[in-house]
């Protein structure tokens, strides 16, 4: 029988590596509607709230201030979102999503479901539902973790 300890070698790049491939493939599909995955990411998170600072947007998606920014840059210039200055902060600005990405939402959700059909190719519902529940556990697991350290550093 395995340990856990064999178990477990290789678990964090397998995620990273089966991560970076879902974002490849979503590229691949979505190709034809000049957006990466990267603006996708925006786009979701702006879906649920829209009128972000960068600085918040670029928490959620976890990057640089200054590279949200940049990213920004090339989805206003493409149409996808806007930038207005936030009221109460003259040196922020609000992003929001235009009605060309609004009407692009329902698009990139269907390839985005193409992409995660691709990757449970051969699982039956059971060890879909298996699989999920255990990244949500991960996932939670995780974020207790981080919670009680930034409570600790603070």
């Amino acid at each position: 029988m395995a340990s856990s300890r064999n178990t477990l070698n290789g678990f964090g790049y397998l995620l990273n590596d089966t991560s970076r491939l879902l974002r490849r493939c979503f590229e691949q599909k979505a190709a034809d509607y000049n957006i990466t995955s990267a603006q996708w990411r925006a786009m979701a998170q702006l879906s649920r709230n829209d009128g972000l600072t960068q600085v918040a947007l670029a928490h959620l998606l976890e990057i640089e201030p200054m590279s949200v920014c940049r990213l920004i840059d090339r989805m206003e210039a493409g149409g996808f979102v806007t930038r207005h200055p936030d009221p109460a902060d003259k040196r922020a600005k609000l992003v929001y999503l235009t009605d060309k990405s609004r009407a692009l939402l329902d698009i990139i959700r269907v390839v985005a479901m193409e992409v995660y059909e691709d990757a449970f190719a051969g699982f039956d519902e059971e060890e879909r539902l298996r699989l999920v529940g255990a990244l949500n556990r991960i996932n939670a697991n995780l974020s207790g973790v981080i919670a009680v350290r930034e409570e600790e550093i603070a």
